[in-house]
């Protein structure tokens, strides 16, 4: 009976520490593959290049906007053909005044990111260090280099590029993290994990 007493404390208290560090919401459903959207991105880029050449030829990749919509298009269907799934709904991807593109579930399917409408992620261009970044909406941060070596690429980030410095966007200053270190810089002194 006394070793009961005795354990059965150390037991209850061990038992706590593995519920409270090991259960609780399951960040992995809710979390979304950055590497293989990045990985998709990328891919996306390239062939966007190598599958565009009317752009350039047409003259029709002077408007900037024409080709920042139809890569946009590309990367929606390239997302949503990944294996695995990157998203378990369908993902749509609309470009944004800033250049960046948000990747959201369209509930109203009208192809606009309208108040209310589930944001994924976010894809950036990061002209200075030849990245592109994705930020999930937990706030984690991933990012994967590239060259842009071809014409199109080149126009296209060019344009991503004028439209980010008109905009005031900086994603050069965005540095890679997980969501639960985006949680504690927004949480302010780090107090909840370390205590004061």
């Amino acid at each position: 009976m006394n070793n009961l007493i005795r354990y059965v404390p150390i037991a209850l208290i061990a038992g706590y520490f593995l519920y409270a560090n090991f259960s609780g919401p399951s960040s992995s459903d809710d979390e979304l593959d950055l590497t293989q959207v990045l990985d998709v991105t990328v891919e996306t880029i390239y062939a966007f290049e190598e599958n565009n050449p009317q752009l350039v030829a047409s003259g029709e990749g002077d408007n900037e906007n024409a080709a920042l919509v139809r890569f946009s298009e590309d990367l929606m269907v390239n997302y949503n053909a990944a294996t695995p799934a990157i998203y378990k709904e369908r993902i749509t991807v609309a470009p944004q005044q800033d250049a960046s593109l948000i990747a959201f579930v369209d509930a109203d399917a009208n192809g606009n990111f309208d108040s209310g409408e589930e944001a994924l992620y976010m894809i950036e261009v990061d002209g200075e260090n030849s990245r592109v970044i994705a930020t999930s909406r937990n706030g984690a941060v991933s990012d994967s280099r590239f060259s842009g070596s071809g014409l199109l690429t080149g126009m296209l980030i060019g344009s991503m590029l004028s439209r980010q410095r008109a905009s005031g966007a900086n994603p050069a200053s965005k540095k890679t993290q997980t969501s639960k270190q985006a949680a504690r810089s927004r949480a302010g002194s780090g107090s909840h994990s370390r205590g004061k």
